[in-house]
């Protein structure tokens, strides 16, 4: 794999290119070595700017070098830098207001961060909690950034965003994204438990678009945003925001005690946004890209996506893996545990997953009940669950998502995603699958 700086975005390479590329360490001559395929490589490698001749030796950069690492390749890691936070949200999946989940030390924070190099993590994306909240934040960052990892997405609430914290990443010479959640225009504060911070969230989107900084925005939906969603869509455009993902309020125990009534069936929230497929491509695509979850993808480029439609329908899913997301990423929670993703923090399951502190991350990324996970396949899922196995669906939805299986379905890691058996069984995805068609071909598909 060969990794292009300062964004560490990876290319696979065929067996002749890594075959050359290890030969072009500034010193060895290479001429001896190639024969003809290898000789049309270099031409191709050259031209693509990889390598370039040196008149005399010219030793590699020491990260120049190719490097092997033991472990599964991660290229990204999404962590909870802490379990706190200033808002006081009526769904979080860990508590953060109480800080449940804790957070690691600085010392402990470094040592992770300082394991994630050795075990060639690229990429990190910072969340909590609230990430901005952290005293050390910077010395996160900068300990980050010395191993040459990027920060992709920074997810905060906004509360804290400003212009010294933009200037603080414009002088570590990064931009990287900024994910706010907004949960309705009117409604954002009492999902939040903060008096004004709609408004925050507004003018750190607005003041993040100023600066260039790219935005997105996630919305929960309930009983009571539902009915603003055009007008909340159509605000975020007037702030920048090109990609919204819109999902139902995930079932947490905080959601299930502070609702108020507000709280959607899954049935219930299909229903209530099939008007909006329709409603995107009336209204002029107004933004870029709208999530519709565990429904649809709207693009203003391209013809919108089935969620639910995963696999081709054949017996080909059965050697695909169980979650494809957790096979390049993974999550880390404020008090270190290896999850393959954040949704799982607010399921008891979790605490069969390991902790760094107790076997480290190389450990963690190469043998241990995360790794088995992450190694599952679709196969291994029908084997243990007999009512996906018997399905006619299983191989078009894989068996679902194995989050909402642990959530808001049989709560077990191998069991069924009720979100997924009620969208084929009750005849959804049909009736999405007209309504998109039916919105392309009136109002045009890119």
């Amino acid at each position: 794999m060969l990794i292009q700086r300062p964004g560490n975005w990876p290319r696979l390479l065929s067996k002749e290119m890594f075959q050359l590329l290890l030969l072009c360490d500034g010193q060895t001559e290479l001429s001896p070595f190639l024969n003809d395929a290898m000789r049309k490589t270099l031409q191709q490698c050259e031209e693509e700017g990889l390598i370039e001749p040196c008149a005399c030796p010219l030793p590699l950069d020491k990260d120049q070098y190719y490097t092997f690492y033991k472990n599964r390749y991660v290229r990204n890691i999404f962590w909870s830098i802490t379990g706190r936070c200033n808002y006081r949200c009526r769904h979080c999946f860990m508590d953060a207001p109480c800080g449940k989940l804790g957070e690691l030390t600085t010392e402990q924070a470094f040592d992770f961060i300082d394991q994630m190099a050795d075990c060639g993590v690229l990429r990190v994306d910072i969340t909590g909690g609230e990430p901005l909240i952290r005293k050390d934040f910077w010395q996160l960052v900068d300990r980050i950034l010395s191993y040459k990892m990027t920060i992709g997405t920074i997810y905060t609430n906004g509360w804290l965003l400003n212009e010294q914290v933009l200037n603080e990443l414009e002088r570590r010479n990064i931009k990287p994204g900024i994910s706010i959640s907004f949960d309705g225009v009117g409604w954002h504060d009492w999902m939040r438990g903060v008096p004004g911070a709609e408004d925050a969230a507004l003018q750190a989107l607005k003041l993040c678009d100023e600066r260039g900084f790219l935005t997105d925005v996630e919305m929960c939906i309930h009983r009571g945003n539902v009915d603003t969603f055009s007008q909340t869509i159509e605000a975020l455009r007037d702030v920048g925001v090109q990609n919204v993902k819109a999902s139902n309020v995930a079932p947490t125990p905080l959601w299930e005690h502070n609702s108020e009534g507000n709280a959607l069936t899954n049935q219930e929230f299909i229903e209530a946004m099939l008007p909006y497929i329709t409603w995107y491509y009336q209204a002029g695509k107004p933004i870029e890209y709208l999530t519709l979850a565990n429904m649809v993808v709207l693009r203003r480029d391209q013809p919108g996506k089935i969620v639910a439609e995963a696999h081709d329908g054949t017996e080909k899913c059965l050697n695909c893996y169980m979650c494809g997301a957790a096979r390049m990423s993974c999550y880390i929670t404020p008090e270190g545990r290896l999850l393959p993703c954040m949704p799982m923090t607010s399921s008891p399951d979790q605490e069969n997953f390991p902790k760094i502190q107790d076997i480290g991350l190389k450990q963690g990324l190469s043998n241990s009940y995360y790794m088995q996970f992450v190694n599952g396949r679709i196969k291994d899922l029908f084997a243990a669950n007999a009512e996906c196995a018997a399905c006619a669906y299983r191989y078009k939805c894989g068996g679902g998502c194995r989050a909402t299986a642990l959530l808001d379905g049989s709560h077990s890691l191998m069991g069924c995603d009720s979100i997924m058996c009620m969208l084929w069984k009750s005849g959804y995805v049909e009736r999405i699958r007209q309504t998109l068609d039916q919105a392309e071909a009136a109002y045009g598909s890119a």
